[in-house]
């Protein structure tokens, strides 16, 4: 079975799961941690939590302590439902997440 590449969305949506798992059993996460967690080269993945970070989605105490703002909730919340909205619709392969 080909896997499908992941778009941009869900590769953010990805990073911000991430983050509020690691959140929930620790305060600072490593950027590392997170990296592998979403299946991300470190460099790639700096590039979009940084990205995150200067959209407002996540907040950075000096690059050591993280958290997700409430604009970063509302992101997963859209996207989570706009991917429900594709499956029940019928689009599932237009969904590119896997797990």
């Amino acid at each position: 079975m080909e896997e499908r590449k992941r778009t941009k969305f869900q590769i953010y949506l990805d990073i911000l799961e991430a983050l509020a798992e690691e959140l929930k059993s620790e305060p600072s996460p490593q950027p590392s941690k997170l990296a592998h967690r979403v299946n991300l080269p470190y460099d790639r993945f700096r590039s979009c939590f940084d990205y995150l970070v200067q959209l407002g989605l996540i907040s950075s105490n000096l690059g050591k302590k993280y958290a997700i703002t409430e604009k970063g909730m509302e992101y997963m919340r859209e996207v989570r439902r706009h991917n429900e909205f594709l499956r029940k619709m019928g689009f599932t392969n237009q969904i590119a997440h896997y797990s």
